[in-house]
């Protein structure tokens, strides 16, 4: 049976829903990206209270002045009782035969967790999760589950990241333009849609101008189910659960991204 897994917006968010879900992904303030919220140690060992599955995400590039931080804090975390480590840079695959340490880790680079042959291999060097990208359809999704050995994470509810970069595009345009208002959210229009931009110490994130709803469809091989609470309101992501759990679709329109549409981008 799936477990369903939250990304929340701060603790208190997680008391609200607690109830309703198996397993919390907590980025590591620091050394994550594509979040609007992020946790400290602390905060995470406070999460394992509520007698939870915590996979902690580390999941952005690591350079090489950022190692003896990276260093630092899995040995932090490895000391507490989460259930993963969400990764993205290798580093961490090579950082965990070098220190030895048991915590499992969660495949996550993004759009390259496309295929079983990829998630078999890096399931033979130590990750024994997978979460899988969001531009896969759900035939491919079920296809990868049928045939890799690593346990699976999938999207099904909640805007998505689509891309990240290093710059601070938002911050930027401000100054260029010398507009007063300089908030680190801001909104770009383009083709009718509004895509929701994050400019952070990191970089700059730019999310989906959609909530992808794939909670009607059935995944129940799949082994987590990741509902993303980022600019949604804790009382409505509360009723988007309530729905999931009551097998009731909730009031979201059913938007399903790639779920039946197979990712072909051409250069115009």
């Amino acid at each position: 049976m799936s477990k369903i897994t939250a990304i929340i917006n701060d603790l208190e968010e997680a008391k609200e829903i607690n109830d309703l879900v198996d397993a919390y992904i907590m980025p590591l303030t620091g050394l994550s990206i594509n979040y609007r919220h992020t946790f400290s140690l602390e905060e995470i060992e406070e999460a394992l209270k509520l007698d939870r599955e915590i996979f902690v995400s580390v999941n952005k590039n690591i350079h090489n002045d950022e190692l003896p931080k990276l260093k630092e804090a899995l040995t932090k975390l490895t000391k507490l009782k989460i259930s993963g480590i969400i990764f993205y840079d290798i580093s961490i695959v090579n950082l965990k035969k070098k220190m030895n340490f048991k915590t499992p880790l969660v495949w996550a680079q993004e759009h390259l967790t496309t295929n079983y042959g990829t998630v078999n291999y890096w399931n033979e060097k130590g990750a024994q999760y997978a979460y899988l990208s969001s531009e896969l359809t759900k035939r491919e999704i079920l296809e990868i589950k049928e045939n890799s050995k690593s346990k699976l994470f999938v999207n099904i509810f909640g805007y998505l990241p689509m891309f990240t970069s290093r710059r601070h595009l938002v911050k930027n345009y401000v100054e260029t333009f010398d507009i007063k208002e300089n908030d680190r959210q801001a909104k770009l229009s383009k083709e009718g849609n509004d895509y929701l931009i994050e400019d952070t110490k990191l970089g700059t994130t730019v999310y989906s101008s959609y909530i992808l709803n794939a909670t009607e469809e059935d995944f129940k091989n799949v082994d987590y189910l990741v509902f993303n609470s980022n600019f949604i309101e804790t009382k409505d992501f509360k009723e988007v659960l309530t729905d999931y759990k009551n097998k009731k679709p909730n009031k979201y329109p059913k938007n399903l991204g790639f779920m039946f549409e197979d990712t072909i981008y051409k250069v115009k």
